[in-house]
C-alpha cells in the first residue's frame, strides 16, 4: 500500500507576503496563482490582506523582503545564481547580469574560474586552518556549475559575432580547434 506524501502546508502569512510582493514586482495574479497553486482570486485576497496589514502597522516592510521576493521571481523565470572567480575574488551574480558583459570580460571570468577549479583545493589551507565544518570542495562545485553557464554565454556571444575567430584567447571547452 503506497501513500503519496501530502505536500507541506505553506504558512498563510508567507502566502500573503509572497502574493503581495510578487504582484508588486509585475507578475499578474494568474502567474502568481500558478507559482503558488492558488486561484487568481485567492492571490488578490492574500495580497490585499498583506497590504492592509502594512497600512495598519501589523507588519513592517523590510528591504530584505523585497530582495528576497525579487530573487524568487528571478528563479521562477529561469534565471540562475552564478558563482565565479575573478582577479578580485569570488563573486555571485545572476546569469542575466553577467550576460550583459562583453566577450573579453566573460572570457576573463571564465579563465579565472577554470583556473580556480583546476587548482589544488587544499592549497588554500596551507597557510590557514580551515573553519570548523567547512567543506573545501563546496566552492569548487558552485564554480564548476557556473562554468557551464558562462561557457553558454560565451557561445551565444561567439555566434552573435558571426563566429569570427578570436586571437590570443583561450578556447572554451565546447569550441573546436581549427
Amino acid at each position: 500500500m503506497s501513500h503519496d506524501p501530502k505536500p507541506p502546508e505553506v504558512d498563510e502569512g508567507v502566502l500573503e507576503e509572497g502574493c503581495y510582493y510578487l504582484s508588486r514586482l509585475g507578475l499578474n495574479r494568474k502567474e502568481v496563482a500558478e507559482h503558488f497553486g492558488l486561484t487568481p482570486d485567492r492571490v488578490r485576497r492574500l495580497a490585499e490582506s498583506y497590504a492592509a496589514k502594512l497600512r495598519s502597522g501589523e507588519v513592517v516592510s523590510d528591504p530584505f523582503d523585497s530582495v528576497f521576493w525579487e530573487d524568487v521571481k528571478k528563479e521562477a523565470e529561469g534565471d540562475v545564481k552564478v558563482t565565479f572567480v575573478s582577479d578580485k575574488g569570488v563573486h555571485h551574480a545572476w546569469r542575466s547580469e553577467i550576460a550583459k558583459l562583453d566577450g573579453p570580460s566573460l572570457m576573463s571570468i571564465y579563465e579565472s574560474s577554470r583556473d580556480f577549479v583546476s587548482a589544488d583545493p587544499n592549497q588554500r589551507f596551507l597557510d590557514f586552518k580551515p573553519p570548523s565544518g567547512y567543506d573545501p570542495l563546496a566552492m569548487e562545485r558552485e564554480v564548476k556549475k557556473s562554468l557551464e553557464v558562462i561557457d553558454a554565454l560565451l557561445q551565444e556571444k561567439w555566434k552573435a559575432r558571426g563566429g569570427r575567430r578570436r586571437t590570443n584567447r583561450s578556447r572554451t571547452p565546447n569550441e573546436k580547434q581549427e
